[in-house]
């Protein structure tokens, strides 16, 4: 950490960006805002594997906002080019409004009882990673709100959906003899 920057750590991978172009992206954003540090990590590289995992990268682009202090404020996938959002994110980590306190305790609480769902099918393990990825981008409780409300629809229609789907291919249902669960 350098003082009191914003240190924001942008995790890409070279089959979709351009390591120079990123370069520039950076020095213009760097030069408006010297209090801010960026640093580009391509996760294609051996030897990012260690710092990838430490953040959690399962997605990229992701830009990692992290406090003067070292604490991460906030997680967002988006390219580095979306300058304006990442002039605001850096603007609410200035003014010490992330990481949100009451935010945070709330996404550990929900990752917490993510951890104790049963991921017995490809189909719930999808739809947990896409809750979690999207939990970790909420940063205000609004936010998080719209977010679990969002899902909670969505998995609602699922389940409605997957009925109607069992109950169609329950008419051509052969019994099966001799099967021993």
């Amino acid at each position: 950490m350098n003082g009191k920057k914003v240190e924001i750590i942008y995790f890409y991978s070279d089959i979709h960006e351009d390591e120079d172009e990123l370069s520039s992206i950076s020095r213009k954003i760097v030069q408006k805002r010297r209090d801010i540090n960026i640093h580009l990590i391509n996760v294609d590289d051996p030897r990012n594997e260690e710092l990838a995992q430490l953040y959690g990268v399962n997605i990229v682009p992701l830009l990692v906002f992290l406090t003067p202090r070292g604490e991460v404020a906030a997680r967002i996938s988006l390219p580095l080019s979306a300058e304006d959002i990442v002039h605001d994110i850096a603007d609410r980590i200035n003014r010490g409004k992330l990481p949100n306190p009451a935010v945070e305790e709330k996404r550990s609480r929900i990752l917490q009882r993510l951890k104790s769902i049963n991921r017995g099918n490809d189909l719930t393990e999808l739809i947990i990673e896409q809750i979690e990825a999207d939990l970790m981008e909420a940063l205000t409780e609004s936010e998080m709100a719209e977010m679990i409300n969002s899902h909670v629809s969505a998995v609602s229609h699922a389940i409605s959906d997957l009925e109607e789907i069992k109950r169609a291919l329950k008419k051509y249902q052969k019994p099966r003899t001799g099967f021993v669960v």
